[in-house]
């Protein structure tokens, strides 16, 4: 009987990092774990032991990484807000914690968002498309010419950097205006709560209140300016919309209506869909990555 193919893929998240094995294709049930973050020997401890606990030999490690990542060197350039992680070799630090050296790859988080897509989502079919990720922070992908673009010093896609509104808004970035917190903010502020005690999803619930309503718009506007500013430079065949909030039913309907405010709009009128994967997309596209990067596969598919 042949062996089944074993693939760990990591999801390494600011607060926790998700785990799971890809058996010949096949994802199982996740675990997850508090991410360390009071150094690095327990960052990598806490990795090495969930290989070590895995009841059969793994033949591959996936990881999926916040921040700049150079996949040629395999080293974190940064990390988002694990600074413990800025400029390591992921990879060969991870070794030097493993019983037996495991060929292991690393790549972006938001790049292996756009991946699980292009494998097994809504964009199976596409050569060009971006993603936007929406969450505690905003980032992104390209995915153009059958390939993610990753740019010469591993930046590209960074699509929360843009600036939108410099007249009035000086130097800020689409993540100031766009990620999750600012909807909690702004709700805050308005109703004279404490942040901590919104859930900004549930904002999408009391759309018939006035005073909620021009909070959600105000931030829609920001969010179809930036896939406007996107598709301009781009020209996509979609825009693909990930993180929880964009599960929400209304979300699509607002958006493309605040597009349709955009006088150029009608110029470009790119299809923006919601992303398939939401809660696995970093796992399936780490998984994807390890297998089109390290086993050079142009296409694995995930049942």
């Amino acid at each position: 009987m042949t062996a089944k193919k074993r693939i760990l893929a990591f999801e390494i998240g600011t607060f926790f990092t998700r785990y799971v094995v890809f058996e010949d294709g096949r994802m199982g049930i996740p675990g997850t774990i508090a991410t360390p973050v009071d150094g690095e020997e327990p960052f990598y401890q806490a990795l090495a032991h969930i290989v070590s606990k895995q009841r059969a030999p793994l033949d591959g490690i996936a990881i999926s990484v916040p921040g700049f990542i150079d996949t040629e060197k395999q080293v974190a350039v940064t990390a988002g807000a694990l600074s413990i992680l800025y400029g390591h070799e992921i990879v060969r630090k991870l070794q030097g914690y493993l019983d037996d050296p495991i060929p292991t790859w690393m790549e972006n988080d938001a790049n292996c968002a756009a991946m699980a897509e292009k494998l097994s989502g809504n964009a199976v079919k596409l050569d060009d498309f971006a993603l936007i990720t929406i969450d505690s922070g905003v980032g992104g992908a390209l995915f153009l010419d059958g390939r993610i673009r990753r740019g010469k010093d591993w930046r590209a896609g960074e699509l929360g950097m843009m600036i939108p509104n410099y007249e009035t808004g000086g130097f800020h970035t689409m993540q100031d205006y766009l990620s999750t917190i600012v909807l909690a903010e702004e709700y805050a502020k308005e109703f004279d709560v404490p942040t901590g005690s919104i859930v900004p999803a549930t904002l999408f619930h009391r759309l018939d209140e006035p005073r909620v309503r021009k909070i959600v718009d105000r931030w829609i506007d920001y969010l179809a300016i930036g896939i406007f500013n996107i598709v301009a430079v781009a020209d996509p065949e979609c825009v693909l919309l990930g993180g929880g909030i964009c599960r929400e039913q209304q979300l699509l309907p607002l958006v493309n209506a605040a597009l349709d405010k955009i006088p150029q709009w009608s110029d470009f009128h790119t299809v923006v869909k919601r992303c398939r994967h939401t809660n696995n997309a970093g796992l399936i596209g780490a998984y994807y990555a390890f297998e089109t990067e390290v086993e050079g596969m142009e296409k694995v598919p995930i049942r």
